[in-house]
């Protein structure tokens, strides 16, 4: 394998495109090729085995195959899983987790099996607090399904690239579900609305959720919102120093 690649890859440091064809050769070639360097040049010389036209490189793949390993279609889109990563179980169990428990006796709760009957919490003197869940999702022209039954000899026809692109940033709260009014939508592109990022976040929030929550609820109640944890999200202060917002000479 590539150092370098794989550090690149395993840090999230590549496009989704690079990390894709990355990680389809290293299933297709490079661990098959691996495993048959190993057994030929360390293993069967360790047990006195002489290796004449070498191991084929699909006996190596019914290994892999045996050790439990799965050749499967690849994706458009790849989504890596950090959740047990050690900072972000940390994060969890130290931070996450304790400041829920300090909002829980606050927040607005229904009697199971009756959604309409709210749980009352003498104890609670502050404001309630309602769950609101944040998420995005993005929709192509040109999706559809990946496999289909074909007769012997054909492939349907498909356009090429995945098309028009919608991008959508909705909230759901505990107390009434969605939150139509504070719905955003934007069509994304280079020759479209652009890309989603924080500064847009920000605008959406203080534009459409929040006075969409307050129209919803009135008095008494404060939403404790949950944000989709993503990379467009990431943004620095208006006046942060930063590199590129600085010429290069006076």
């Amino acid at each position: 394998m590539d150092p370098e690649k794989l550090s690149d890859f395993t840090k999230q440091k590549m496009i989704p495109a690079a990390a894709e064809k990355y990680i389809q050769r290293l299933v297709d070639i490079e661990m098959p090729l691996g495993l048959k360097k190993y057994l030929e040049l360390e293993l069967f010389p360790r047990i006195q085995l002489k290796v004449n036209k070498g191991v084929l490189l699909t006996t190596t793949q019914r290994i892999l195959h045996c050790e439990g390993f799965e050749y499967t279609e690849h994706k458009k889109g790849l989504y890596y899983d950090g959740h047990e990563r050690p900072d972000v179980v940390e994060f969890c169990q130290k931070e996450f987790l304790p400041k829920m428990e300090e909002y829980r006796p606050h927040l607005v709760e229904f009697a199971v099996g009756d959604v309409e009957r709210e749980v009352k919490k003498p104890n609670c003197v502050l404001k309630h607090l309602v769950l609101c869940a944040h998420d995005e999702m993005t929709a192509q022209a040109n999706d559809g399904k990946k496999k289909s039954w074909i007769m012997e000899g054909e492939q349907p026809l498909k356009k090429k690239g995945v098309g028009h692109g919608i991008h959508q940033s909705d909230v759901i709260c505990s107390t009434i579900g969605w939150l139509k009014e504070a719905s955003q939508t934007m069509e994304y592109g280079k020759n479209y609305e652009g890309y989603w990022t924080g500064e847009l976040f920000v605008k959406q929030l203080r534009e459409k959720i929040i006075p969409a929550f307050e129209q919803a609820h009135g008095e008494g109640y404060q939403a404790l919102i949950m944000v989709d944890n993503s990379q467009g999200h990431s943004a620095y202060a208006i006046d942060a120093l930063l590199v590129s917002r600085m010429n290069l000479k006076p």
